[in-house]
């Protein structure tokens, strides 16, 4: 008895035949553009995930590789130089800092009417409100 199993994800180049040497049937088709960018972007969130799972450090790096190849091929999709990528975390870096002092933020307080609690109001699943 043949079994067959949902897949439906972006999968990279070389997979199919390696799934093929293996026995396989493989069931694939080119992407368009536009689904492409959407199928790269879930993919980034797949490896995210796997990132934050990965325990040892060969899986952390593993993990890494993989997502800096979907990084990479999402940026060339979207017509995105890997140099303006560069230039903006530089940027972002010099405004705001990097992750060197690990600071940790566990909430945020301020006036209804205060200028920054908009932010965080507009984002209700992200900053859910805290009970005093």
């Amino acid at each position: 008895m043949r079994l067959r199993f949902k897949v439906d994800k972006l999968i990279r180049d070389k997979l199919p035949a390696m799934m093929q040497a293996q026995g396989l049937s493989v069931f694939t088709r080119r992407l368009d553009d536009a689904e492409f960018v959407g199928r790269l972007k879930d993919k980034l969130v797949e490896e995210a995930v796997e990132a934050r799972a990965a325990g040892a450090r060969a899986d952390l790096i593993d993990e890494l590789a993989d997502l800096r190849e979907v990084v990479l091929a999402l940026a060339e999709a979207s017509e995105i130089a890997e140099h303006e990528i560069e230039a903006r975390r530089l940027a972002k870096r010099a405004e705001r800092g990097g992750f060197d002092d690990r600071v940790h933020n566990a909430a945020v307080e301020g006036e209804e009417a205060g200028p920054g609690v908009a932010y965080y109001l507009a984002r209700p699943a992200q900053y859910p409100q805290e009970e005093r």
